[in-house]
């Protein structure tokens, strides 16, 4: 079971037809800033780069796109990104229920191709690079999906069902699983035990946690714990945790209420003068600039 405090509560705003297009702007600033916050969701999610770099990691596994690429996030995938270009990066994300891809009550090209998809018995590749001409039907259903969404004429839902029923049919015309039934269980078993870590970390953020802590708590050596992590996350132990530890200074720098140093120590950081020197190298700024941005 997920823990629900990773859970998106994704907006789909028709029951009968759960689907929606997002298109995600992540302005321009410095590498490896985030693109993407780390979450999951029950549904299935297309995501296209429109313009720009990134890396997204999908259940540990890290996948880069330029303009043009489609990645596909299976149904309770962990999912993160990070910005691999200073310059803005535009991406759109396509996030529906499986139940847009329930066949009728006796289908049996439905069972025998798609059903295994879309309950998640088995899985699709993740990324569909620009540069491999098979995969361009796909990109291109994608594409007039999108156009659907922005034009919202008559009857555009029914529309957007029977093409995302075809991309998941031509899906599965070109591509092999990429693992076995008992691979993909050992991974979500392992992507279980980080999620519960993450949420530790987030709940313990000003508490010292080691490399030898955290990884105990997984049950794995360290050095396997660090390598794991980092493809997971993105990030290697250290770096989340700063980042976390950042991202709750920042929100209290702005809040105005305490000052730099009660701030540095309420995150878990003794020195303030460390703290500022991390605060300026994640986030850009000084705490006394995020301070007085705040209005504090």
């Amino acid at each position: 079971m997920h823990p629900p405090e990773l859970r998106e509560d994704t907006y789909l705003s028709d029951g009968a037809y759960p689907v929606n297009l997002f298109r995600n702007i992540c302005p321009p600033g410095a590498l490896g800033r985030s693109a993407l916050y780390l979450h999951w969701h029950d549904h299935f999610e297309w995501i296209y780069t429109v313009s720009g770099r990134a890396i997204f990691h999908i259940d540990s596994q890290p996948y880069e796109t330029t303009p043009g690429d489609l990645l596909l996030v299976p149904s309770g995938g962990l999912h993160v990104g990070y910005a691999l270009t200073e310059e803005p990066i535009e991406y759109w994300s396509l996030v529906f229920n499986r139940s847009l891809l329930q066949g009728l009550p006796v289908d049996p090209l439905h069972d025998r191709y798609l059903s295994a998809y879309a309950e998640g018995s088995q899985r699709l590749p993740v990324k569909f690079a620009a540069d491999e001409a098979d995969y361009e039907p796909i990109r291109r259903g994608f594409l007039e999906i999108g156009e659907e969404f922005a034009g919202k004429r008559r009857a555009y839902e029914l529309v957007v069902k029977a093409k995302l029923y075809q991309l998941f049919a031509l899906a599965a015309r070109l591509c092999m699983p990429e693992r076995d039934g008992e691979q993909a269980d050992r991974t979500g078993r392992r992507m279980d035990r980080f999620k519960s870590l993450i949420l530790h970390i987030e709940a313990h953020y000003a508490d010292k946690l080691t490399i030898e802590d955290a990884s105990r708590l997984v049950s794995l050596n360290p050095y396997h714990f660090c390598k794991v992590f980092k493809n997971a996350t993105g990030r290697t132990f250290v770096e989340f945790v700063n980042q976390h530890r950042m991202n709750v200074a920042d929100r209290l720098l702005r809040e105005g209420e305490l000052t730099v140093t009660e701030i540095a120590e309420r995150v878990g950081i003794d020195n303030p003068n460390y703290f500022t020197k991390l605060f300026k190298q994640i986030k850009g700024m000084t705490p006394s600039e995020a301070k007085k941005r705040g209005g504090g």
